[in-house]
């Protein structure tokens, strides 16, 4: 019997031994599988894996469903992915580089890559937009039975963007500093002065041209000639006195006058594109004024020092405060005539005019506070008021006859105005008074586009019905002779409100007027929204 059991042992040994390699083994892949589990759970990145097919494998991180604001990631590719967020420009682009980097070795880069920021468009639950910028890493990793695979690593890098845009700012403020200082040390302050009257002049006389009454195919050319001659003015000269940005932005706006130059008909239409490029030369020049006017306050505010003084080997040196008096002396006047010329309400101002000119009305633009916008909101408060604008000219403002008739001005008046709210951020207020809103017109539009149903739009009171107007494909216009594009013109303004943090408020009385008031919150907010 006891060498029975001698015989078993060894074989009962390695019995145990299997087991024990069997569970250890398993308790391994546990640890792996809870360890995976724990990254991707608390990783702060979105983290998926790629096959050699460009489709995404189903295990994902969670913050990937929160980037994407999905969880149905399986089969995916990344174009599929990010194609309902992006622009059709954008996604072409993601498309090529996909294919060819797909078609790369493993260990290949391509020579850029535009996943590397990549704007997306994110949906609200409450229907509006929010604008954020991904980056896409991709570190190749070898897996069994897969011949490439990747590792995809998206992060949110939209308040680094945002970051990288003031500090671009700021560049572009310094440089145009110190081109100005050298221009005056070259040209001397008389005639930087002068270079200053000469370029307000201009774009008073652009202001005054794109202005003029046009119906007749010469009348659209003589004020296509006119505007040409003195944007080409300022072109040469600030080329003379290596004012880059401002030179910059002149060739920009000549480029686009000679391409409607090229036109063989023009119509009063195609002048409105160009209120943009207006808008850029009118900003380098205010952001020229408004540095040149810093250094001649700062000179004021100094101590008059003597105008020169001598060094022990005679040589004389000019002091800083001179060169700058003398750029006080003929800058400051130039720079105070300029206060409506060269800003958002003088490029509001030309945008009304036109539009109204297209359509046969006489409108008047009064703006109030938009010198108090912070350069955060800016971008935001001159969308909003463009779209406003243009809605209010085309649907919401009579012709003089029908307001004659109606026992109103022939001129009609639209007011913009801007304020800050202490302790509670900024309101924007738009009001025209026009036709005002029909509750019951705008339920039919709305049923005819599809937007609501004929039974939604019935439950729908009034204050509620007019805010259908905000619903993207909504239009009161036919859709012909190229108004085809305006259906859009107020789901836009709604969604650069949201994309700012701030809400929207509609009021109308029929036959009387149109308000908005839009509400901004404080800039400590809006920062902090943005980093959240």
């Amino acid at each position: 019997m006891p060498r029975a059991r001698g015989l078993w042992h060894p074989v009962e040994v390695m019995f145990i031994s299997a087991k024990r390699h069997e569970r250890e083994k398993q308790e391994l892949i546990s640890a792996g599988n809870r360890l995976t589990d724990a990254i991707l759970q608390t990783s702060s990145a979105g983290l998926f894996l790629m096959d050699s097919n460009g489709r995404i494998q189903p295990q994902v991180s969670a913050s990937l469903g929160t980037l994407f604001r999905r969880q149905d990631f399986e089969n995916l590719t990344v174009e599929k992915l990010i194609g309902p967020l992006v622009s059709a420009k954008t996604l072409s682009t993601v498309r090529t580089h996909m294919t060819h980097f797909l078609e790369l070795g493993h260990g290949e880069t391509a020579n850029s890559d535009p996943l590397l920021d990549v704007e997306v468009k994110l949906t609200n639950a409450d229907g509006s937009f929010l604008n954020a910028h991904y980056s896409f890493e991709f570190s190749a990793v070898q897996i069994a039975q897969e011949p490439r695979s990747w590792m995809v690593r998206v992060s949110d890098i939209t308040a680094r963007t945002q970051l990288h845009r003031e500090l671009e700012d700021l560049r572009v403020q310094v440089l145009t500093q110190g081109e100005i200082l050298r221009s005056v040390l070259k040209a001397g302050g008389t005639r930087f002065g002068g270079f200053l009257q000469r370029t307000d002049a201009s774009m008073k006389t652009i202001n005054g041209v794109l202005k003029k009454p046009a119906r007749e195919a010469g009348a659209f050319r003589n004020k296509l000639e006119e505007t040409l001659e003195e944007v080409d003015r300022i072109r040469r000269d600030a080329a003379a006195l290596k004012l880059t940005g401002l030179q910059s932005a002149a060739r920009d706006f000549e480029d686009a006058l000679q391409e409607l130059r090229s036109r063989e008909t023009l119509s009063g239409s195609d002048f409105l594109p160009l209120a943009v490029k207006l808008d850029a030369l009118y900003g380098q020049f205010a952001l020229l004024r408004s540095l040149t006017s810093q250094a001649s306050s700062a000179r004021e505010a100094e101590p008059a020092p003597p105008d020169a003084r001598v060094t022990e080997n005679g040589t004389q040196i000019i002091e800083a405060p001179k060169f700058l008096a003398e750029l006080a002396q003929h800058a400051q006047p130039a720079a105070q005539r300029m206060a409506a010329v060269g800003s958002l309400e003088s490029t509001l101002t030309t945008l009304t005019d036109l539009v109204a000119q297209e359509n046969h009305k006489t409108v008047i633009l009064a703006c109030s506070g938009l010198n108090l916008v912070p350069t955060r909101y800016q971008a935001t408060v001159k969308n909003v008021a463009i779209q406003l604008i243009r809605n209010a000219v085309v649907h919401g403002i009579e012709t003089a006859a029908e307001r004659v008739t109606a026992g109103k001005s022939a001129n009609a008046t639209l007011r913009l105005e801007f304020n800050a709210v202490p302790g509670n951020g900024f309101e924007l207020t738009f009001q025209d008074d026009g036709r005002g809103l029909d509750p019951d017109k705008v339920r039919g539009v709305a049923v005819a586009k599809g937007i609501v149903t004929q039974e939604e739009a019935s439950r729908l009171r009034d204050r509620q019905a007019i805010k259908l107007i905000f619903k993207s494909g909504f239009t009161t216009l036919a859709n012909n002779g190229g108004e085809t594009k305006h259906g859009s013109g107020m789901s836009l303004v709604r969604r650069y409100v949201h994309e700012a943090g701030g809400k929207i408020a509609l009021a109308s009385m029929m036959g009387k007027e149109t308000r908005f008031k839009v509400t901004l919150p404080t800039l400590e907010a809006a920062a902090d929204a943005r980093v959240a």
